[in-house]
């Protein structure tokens, strides 16, 4: 399923419910009137409502797995806007989600990886005739990677 159609899966449900208590704007003057507008704004506005953003940080997932964790979120009162909900899972996809590089489409790659579309192309085109084997090998054979992003993301990084 495309990411983005994903995304707007979750902003939609929001949306739906949006007319009842959980999703009610906090009256201007209160705590958390602004709407957060950056994808990381709004993971901490949403999800530091009810827990620390370190358990969100030391818990990688893919991209459905986040789907599945937001959704159980908002199902358990989670606060926040349609848009601001949408900002929360481009944040995840962007920072917390893992990858098969030897499998993920293109989007996941550019996103995941901070790749530009080009570089993507290179790692599925290099893929298709021999898979890679480690994050080395990835390094090795792909210019073009932020090596910095990488090492930050090793955890998140999977060779299948």
């Amino acid at each position: 399923m495309n990411r983005r159609v994903s995304g707007t899966l979750v902003r939609s449900i929001a949306a739906l419910l949006g007319s009842g208590p959980l999703f009610a704007a906090p009256a201007v003057g209160q705590p958390g009137a602004t709407e957060a507008t950056s994808p990381q704004a709004a993971a901490v506005k949403v999800c530091s409502g009810c827990h620390t953003m370190q358990i969100v940080m030391d818990t990688p997932k893919d991209y459905d797995a986040w789907h599945d964790t937001v959704q159980a979120m908002i199902d358990r009162g989670a606060r926040g806007t349609p848009d601001e909900f949408d900002l929360v899972m481009d944040f995840l996809f962007q920072n917390m989600t893992t990858i098969d590089v030897n499998h993920a489409d293109l989007e996941a790659l550019m996103t995941v990886l901070h790749a530009s579309q080009p570089t993507a192309n290179a790692i599925v085109a290099r893929r298709t005739s021999r898979p890679f084997k480690d994050l080395a090998d990835l390094e090795s054979s792909v210019p073009g990677l932020d090596k910095t992003v990488l090492d930050g993301k090793k955890r998140m990084i999977f060779f299948q």
